[in-house]
């Protein structure tokens, strides 16, 4: 079950304590301060993922990616909303006091500046650190200035510019986020699955 069904939500929510329950008593214990971190991993989420392949199998909705979600974060293809996603997410962080971000992937919001506001308003009043994701990709072929794509070549994801085609990594810029911050071009194939498979939550 995902952990934002009411039913697992405590059992989610439990474990997280019970590792900050665990920080404390070593804290206590060896006077050196430990703290539970909402980790990015970053490539880690491909290696992860393999080694579990490895040790239990390909599990349909378990194992079957080439990578595996973050720390507390919603899984990216489970369709959420952005301001369900901040709030349910809000109560992982105050569990992560050694650092956690949240996240909603949108869209071009450039002309939509009104719920660019309601959502920064929503992550100040809800959550104690999110951000916005969105594409900032140009193409330098044919000057494309929008989203880049992924697709499969001979069972390879690679990015391809919509407009002309171009393949070219050494001809296009890319930047999408990579847990907690900005990254740009270029990721592993199970980062790119990842980045692929995200939902919009606007």
């Amino acid at each position: 079950k995902s952990h934002t069904d009411p039913s697992a939500t405590p059992f989610a929510l439990s474990i997280m304590q019970k590792m900050n329950d665990k920080c404390a008593e070593w804290k206590k214990a060896e006077n050196i301060d430990y703290s539970l971190y909402g980790t990015p991993l970053e490539s880690t989420t491909y290696k992860f993922a393999k080694c579990l392949q490895r040790r239990f199998g390909i599990i349909e909705g378990i194992t079957d990616k080439g990578y595996i979600t973050n720390s507390y974060h919603v899984h990216v293809t489970e369709e959420i909303n952005a301001f369900d996603k901040l709030k349910f997410e809000a109560q992982f962080q105050h569990l992560s006091p050694g650092g956690a971000i949240s996240y909603v992937e949108v869209p071009d919001m450039q002309n939509n500046i009104p719920a660019v506001l309601e959502v920064m308003k929503f992550i100040y009043n809800n959550i104690i650190y999110a951000e916005l994701n969105t594409k900032s990709d140009y193409c330098q072929v044919c000057g494309w200035d929008g989203e880049i794509q992924i697709v499969e070549d001979n069972g390879k994801l690679i990015w391809k510019c919509p407009k002309c085609g171009n393949t070219d990594q050494d001809k296009m810029n890319v930047a999408r986020r990579t847990c907690g911050y900005i990254g740009t071009q270029f990721w592993n194939q199970g980062r790119t699955q990842e980045i692929r498979d995200r939902v919009l939550h606007l």
